[in-house]
């Protein structure tokens, strides 16, 4: 689908003063509205010297006409509005029409391509909001994941900082309502809690890393249900958000 190639990765953003009831804040963002989905189609990546480039278009569903804004979230930043004035074309995918008061890309109904690299674990947060705020979709991508499994049960852990010194942790195929021990380590420091999985065998929690003398180096985050014991080890400090 490539064409116009919106970079994400550029500090610049094509947006203007959005509505107040369409601003996205921490709070809201992936309340969507029901029967609005959003999903994300990646092109073949490309491999460089300085990473891998990834180029991604947003097709929706259940979106009525009209006019709408492109968020993101960055790890360690606030969700931001990327472009305003976006739509969806006949078949689903975010486009810049050229209509008046619409965004403009190479041509009439011009998909948006979004360009960017990524760091192990880091996800991609992307959301559509109509102008009024009252329709929103939301899809996240991680393209290099942190994750193990054993047994039943599957761990994932993704950024929620830049270096990784506070990770989203989410596990499942857990025994349910089971007490659980989840072990975080950052270096030599180490962390121990015990929570309850959910009925439906999943946990979920934001974790961080504990005091630590280390700036940089090697953490692992294990979680066990007594049945299984599935940990992922990933690097942390200056120099861990490297693209891949």
């Amino acid at each position: 689908m490539k064409s116009t190639r919106w970079s994400a990765l550029l500090p610049v953003m094509l947006v203007a003063a959005l509505p107040l009831a369409a601003q996205l804040d921490a709070d809201n963002w992936g309340k969507g509205t029901p029967g609005v989905t959003l999903v994300t189609h990646e092109e073949p990546r490309e491999h460089t010297a300085k990473g891998t480039v990834l180029w991604y278009n947003l097709i929706g569903k259940g979106f009525p006409e009209g006019v709408y804004t492109l968020w993101r979230w960055v790890p360690g930043k606030s969700p931001e509005p990327l472009i305003t004035g976006v739509s969806f074309d006949k078949r689903g995918v975010l486009v810049c029409s050229g209509k008046p008061g619409y965004c403009k890309g190479g041509g009439p109904d011009d998909p948006v391509n979004l360009k960017t690299t990524a760091a192990l674990g880091e996800m991609k947060r992307l959301a559509v909001v109509s102008e009024d705020g009252k329709i929103a979709a939301f899809v996240d991508a991680v393209p290099f994941p942190i994750e193990a499994s054993d047994k039943t049960c599957t761990l994932s852990v993704t950024r929620s900082s830049p270096l990784a010194d506070a990770m989203v942790v989410r596990a499942a195929g857990l025994k349910r309502n089971q007490l659980l021990t989840v072990t975080t380590r950052y270096g030599t420091a180490e962390a121990t809690e015990k929570p309850m999985s959910a009925s439906d065998g999943t946990w979920q929690e934001e974790v961080r890393s504990p005091d630590t003398k280390q700036a940089s180096g090697k953490a692992l985050i294990s979680v066990s249900d007594r049945v299984c014991n599935v940990s992922v080890t990933f690097d942390y400090g200056p120099g861990s958000n490297q693209p891949q």
